[in-house]
């Protein structure tokens, strides 16, 4: 294939891509004016400082914004005016995430204008993600597993470092030399060790890309508990990221417009 060739198909994949993302943000656009027009009402009121706006009406988002027009009554002519503001999003925000900032908007101007109640926007992204986001909480082993894994540690490290054993573990002594049991008690300590700090860092990278989902106080009982109980921690650790992996795979498409934003969607 020419490099010419090359170029026509990469601009045709712009293209498409672009066209999709149009299609996905004017879906975005007749939610948010048919659903969420309270939310919407809501954020004029707030940043427009016209809490006595009636009505207000998405007119244009993209990944770069949102334009939000509303309109009041002047008291003095009794006139209807319109006005309007746009908000910027982060750099790049997919419909997905621009739901998501628009939510955290409604969510201030609700708090600001003494609403009680959450907006709308902001309870169906909580009910998604509910559905999406896998608890990380930290699960134990059981205790029967947690005694033996110590008891076993104790005992290695004691038959490691004392020469002159209780009479009742010179079996075992007799068995595995003292040198022996010595490396076998670094290597699982050192093991453990390792455990401890690779889930430190998984911990580190999900409170960065999602903090809902990791405190620190989560990531150090994550931590501490590899620590003392290695694989059978780590073990429970692994499942929920496959687990939020296995999620992922399947929603395909990580749109919050697409993925049930919206009762009548």
């Amino acid at each position: 294939m020419s490099q010419q060739e090359q170029r026509r198909m990469q601009i045709r994949q712009r293209q498409k891509m672009a066209q999709h993302l149009a299609q996905e943000q004017e879906k975005l656009k007749g939610k948010l004016n048919t659903i969420y027009t309270a939310d919407i009402l809501s954020i004029a009121r707030h940043f427009g400082s016209r809490p006595q706006a009636t009505a207000a009406r998405v007119t244009d988002i993209d990944n770069k914004g949102i334009t939000i027009e509303w309109e009041w009554e002047d008291s003095a002519s009794g006139k209807k005016l319109t006005d309007e503001m746009q908000f910027a999003f982060r750099d790049g925000a997919s419909p997905g995430a621009a739901i998501m900032e628009i939510s955290d908007l409604a969510l201030e101007a609700n708090k600001a204008l003494g609403i009680d109640t959450k907006p709308q926007l902001t309870r169906d992204k909580e009910a998604l993600e509910a559905r999406t986001l896998v608890s990380f909480a930290f699960t134990p082993p059981s205790i029967p597993v947690m005694l033996t894994v110590l008891l076993a540690l104790a005992l290695v490290g004691y038959l490691g470092y004392v020469r002159d054993v209780h009479p009742s573990l010179r079996f075992i002594r007799a068995l595995v030399s003292q040198s022996t049991c010595y490396y076998i008690f670094i290597m699982a300590v050192g093991m453990h060790l390792l455990e401890a700090l690779a889930v430190f860092s998984v911990c580190q990278l999900i409170k960065m890309f999602q903090p809902r989902q990791m405190s620190t106080t989560t990531q150090i009982q994550w931590t501490i508990g590899s620590a003392l109980f290695g694989i059978f921690c780590l073990n429970k650790f692994i499942s929920k990221i496959l687990r939020q992996f296995a999620i992922a795979d399947a929603l395909k498409a990580p749109s919050l417009a697409q993925q049930g934003y919206g009762r009548n969607g």
